[in-house]
C-alpha cells in the first residue's frame, strides 16, 4: 500500500462496527461446571456469509471430528447436538432432535423469513458432561430498506437502480456503483451490493461503469470542489448513522453526492479483507499515477472538511466507483 495509505490512522472493520447489534461472526464455548469433566472440540464447518436476504436459505454443519472431553475419558454412551436459533435476541427454533453424532451428523438450515439479527447455536452433549456449544451470527437485511438517507433522483441502468445529480454541467451517478460483472461484494455478501456498492481495483473499474458512462479523470473529481462536507451525506445503515461525528466536520451533502463511507478492500489480505468501513470512501480516479503500477484516488476520511487525494496499488487495493455520463 501507498503512504498515505499507512498513514491512514483509524480503520474500523466491518464487523466490529455492528458488534452492538449482533451482527458479527462470534464463537464461544460454554463454561465447565467445577469438578465436573466437559466435552470440547465442536466446531462448525459450514457458516454463512455475514449478510443474507430474508428468504436465503442458510446451511450449517457441525465439525465433530476433534470432539473429546477435558479429562481425556471416553463418553460410554453417545454423544449427541441439537441447534437453536435465536433472532434479535429471542430463541425462535429449538432442534432438539437427539442425534447421535457417532451415527448420523446431518446438516441443519434454517431460513430467515424476515430482516433482524440472527445466531444459531449447536450444543453437544453426553451424560456425566458438562456440554460445549459454538454459535455463529449473520443478519438477515433488507437491500432495499437497510440503507436511508440518500438524496436525489433515481434511475435504472442494467436492470440497477442509481441516484444521479447534475453537478456543475456534469451527470454524476451519485450511488456507489455494482455492476456485478467485476469487482467484490462487502464481505462476500452480495445482499449488501444495492447499499454499499462493490469494490473494484483499477484495472477492473477502467471498464466497469455502464454503457455511455465513464470512469471519472483526476480532474473531473477535482472540479467537484475540495470541500468534503458538500459530498458527505448523513446515510444511516441499519439504524446506525455511517458517518460519525466530528466538530468542523458539517456534513450538509450540498451537491447531492452522497458519499458514504464504504471503506475499501485490500484484495493483497484476501477478497473479505474490507478496512476502514465506517471512516473513509473513497473513489477511483481514471488517472494513472506517476509510478505506473499506480492510480490516483480521490477520498475523504471522517474526521476532515477536505477531500483528499491518494494513490494505490492497481490490482490489488479495491475501492468503491462512480461514473460520469459521457
Amino acid at each position: 500500500m501507498n503512504s498515505v495509505q499507512k498513514s491512514m490512522k483509524k480503520t474500523i472493520a466491518y464487523l466490529v462496527v455492528f458488534l452492538c447489534l449482533g451482527l458479527a461472526f462470534s464463537c464461544k464455548k460454554d463454561d465447565s461446571k467445577v469438578n465436573t469433566p466437559s466435552l470440547q472440540g465442536l466446531d462448525l464447518s459450514e457458516t454463512p456469509v455475514p449478510y443474507v436476504a430474508p428468504g436465503t436459505t442458510v446451511t450449517f454443519k457441525a465439525d465433530v471430528a476433534n470432539i473429546n472431553t477435558s479429562d481425556k475419558t471416553t463418553p460410554e454412551g453417545p454423544i449427541g447436538i441439537y441447534w437453536v436459533v435465536s433472532m434479535d435476541s429471542k430463541t425462535v427454533l429449538r432442534d432438539t432432535t437427539s442425534r447421535d453424532i457417532k451415527a448420523s451428523n446431518p446438516q441443519f438450515t434454517y431460513t430467515p423469513l424476515d430482516p433482524g439479527s440472527i445466531s444459531v447455536t449447536c450444543h453437544a452433549f453426553a451424560s456425566g458432561y458438562s456440554s460445549s456449544s459454538v454459535s455463529v451470527s449473520f443478519a438477515a437485511i433488507d437491500p432495499d430498506n437497510s440503507l436511508s438517507g440518500l438524496e436525489g433522483t433515481t434511475t435504472t441502468i442494467d436492470g440497477n437502480k442509481y441516484f444521479v445529480a447534475d453537478i456543475d454541467g456534469t451527470t454524476w451517478l451519485t450511488s456507489n456503483l455494482y455492476n456485478t460483472k467485476s469487482g467484490i461484494s462487502f464481505y462476500l455478501s452480495n445482499v449488501t451490493d444495492k447499499l454499499l456498492g462493490r469494490y473494484y481495483t483499477w484495472e477492473e473499474a477502467r471498464t466497469a461503469c455502464p454503457e455511455g458512462w465513464t470512469l471519472p479523470a483526476a480532474e473531473q473529481w477535482d472540479a467537484l470542489g475540495t470541500n468534503a462536507c458538500d459530498l458527505m451525506v448523513n446515510a444511516t445503515m441499519l439504524d446506525v448513522q455511517m458517518w460519525s461525528y466530528w466538530p468542523g466536520v458539517d456534513i450538509t451533502n450540498a451537491k447531492k453526492f452522497n458519499a458514504i463511507p464504504a471503506g475499501y478492500v485490500d484484495r493483497s489480505g484476501g477478497d473479505s479483507n474490507v478496512q476502514g468501513f465506517m471512516d473513509y470512501a473513497m473513489f477511483w480516479t481514471a488517472t494513472e499515477a506517476d509510478d505506473p503500477s499506480l492510480a490516483q484516488f480521490r477520498y475523504i476520511y471522517s474526521d476532515t472538511n477536505a477531500v483528499q487525494k491518494g494513490s494505490g496499488s492497481k490490482t490489488s487495493l479495491a475501492l468503491s466507483v462512480r461514473c460520469i455520463k459521457e
